[in-house]
């Protein structure tokens, strides 16, 4: 019987692969495209319009003799997928199709002062809200949050958060999952942001580079070989918790907006965001210089450990460094170290986190439909249409009203 299971089940992962880039074909183009014979492509185009995951599309006029045949398509409404964005300021959700193509999305302020549970139910709700608003009857199948935290291997707990302290621990995520139903991912938000450039960005697939995501705290990520390397620990890339050189501050603390803020405040310098310091090179020249040094220390550091080609920003407070001041950490860098490596921002801006994601649900709702991880590797994903997709989806926001009551006030 396993003789005979496992080529059928191979040769239906190669035919939803196929479909899934989101291109109509007919069935002489799936046989030439996967290499199966006739009877083998009809037999699973058959059982999969069954399954209602494929449905027929449109009428083909073939070249020379022969009738048009019709075409089949993925069917993009057979489940939804959810990413999550959350960070230790903002939360942002998108819900796609199951071709990875936004559906609805939301950005709200994040309720810091929740505790894990409440925090849990309010991440939650975000998800049921914007599936119920978009259309209820869908099928959520697969939902991935990135956090602002060190998470361990196996993605079951969060070992450490400098943002977000109540999400420590595993009662966060066991709370998230339970109320949200549904398989559920978690990964550290670097390492997601850096699956989102790797799937949606203009990364090469096989090429080393490094992200550094620098927000409201910050954080690393690595890819070697088109695959994002992960720590037992979590703590691989943690380069935030290094101390600088003769220092007792840390790289994070030079390095993050609300952590810049607190570090100019020792300094005798009151602003209310680390904007205010870019947008005033001249008055705070003194302390962007040593913003720029720990940058340039940063870089030399995954420099070294990696030898990256790119080194990508990502996060509100990298868009503060000029294209200029990049170009020259990194000649800086070569020079110092012996590594050149492309210093630039994000070509997703701050939506690679919430696209890596989303990705990673779509990553494992195809395994769950039996796709293998070397199919899915090879599906030629429509990056332009994604992208546009997510541009044009409406972004949504609760109500004040509609931020979690603290378990002292119910």
């Amino acid at each position: 019987m396993a003789t005979t299971s496992l080529p059928r089940a191979s040769n239906r992962s190669a035919v939803l692969a196929a479909l899934l880039s989101g291109a109509q074909m007919d069935r002489q183009q799936l046989i030439a495209t996967t290499g199966l014979s006739r009877a083998t492509v009809f037999r699973i185009v058959d059982d999969l319009m069954e399954d209602r995951l494929v449905h027929e599309g449109e009428r083909l006029v073939r070249e020379g003799p022969g009738r048009q045949s019709t075409a089949v398509g993925f069917n993009a409404d057979s489940a939804l997928v959810c990413g999550i964005d959350l960070g230790g300021t903002n939360c942002r959700v998108v819900v796609a199709d199951a071709l990875g193509r936004a559906v609805i999305r939301s950005r709200d302020a994040t309720p810091r002062g929740a505790t894990d549970e409440e925090l849990a139910r309010w991440v939650a709700d975000r998800v049921t809200g914007l599936v119920t608003r978009y259309r209820e009857d869908a099928p959520l199948r697969a939902v991935t949050i990135g956090l602002p935290g060190v998470v361990s291997g196996d993605g079951t707990t969060v070992l450490a958060s400098h943002n977000l302290g109540q999400i420590k621990g595993t009662a966060f995520i066991d709370a998230v999952s339970d109320f949200v139903g549904v398989p559920l991912t978690v990964g550290n938000d670097s390492n997601v942001a850096m699956l989102g450039e790797l799937q949606y960005g203009s990364l090469p697939d096989r090429e080393t580079a490094v992200l550094l995501a620098m927000g409201t705290g910050l954080g690393s990520a690595v890819s070697i070989d088109g695959r994002v390397l992960l720590g037992e620990q979590g703590l691989l890339g943690e380069f935030g918790r290094l101390p600088l050189p003769g220092r007792a501050e840390r790289l994070r603390d030079l390095l993050s907006g609300a952590d810049l803020v607190a570090y100019a405040a020792t300094r005798g310098v009151q602003v209310r965001g680390a904007q205010e310091l870019f947008a005033d090179p001249v008055t705070y020249a003194d302390l962007l210089a040593e913003v720029h040094a720990s940058l340039a220390h940063l870089v030399s550091i995954v420099a070294l450990a990696y030898e990256p080609k790119t080194v990508v920003l990502t996060g509100g407070f990298s868009e503060s460094f000029g294209t200029d001041a990049l170009t020259a950490i990194s000649d800086q860098v070569a020079e110092t170290v012996g590594v050149r490596s492309a210093v630039r921002h994000s070509d997703l801006g701050d939506s690679a986190g919430l696209l890596g994601a989303m990705a990673s649900s779509l990553d494992r709702h195809y395994t769950s439909l039996g796709i293998s991880a070397e199919h899915i590797a090879g599906i030629d994903v429509d990056r332009h249409l994604v992208l546009e997709r997510l541009g044009a989806c409406p972004t949504t926001s609760t109500t004040q009203g509609d931020q979690p009551t603290p378990a002292a006030e119910r």
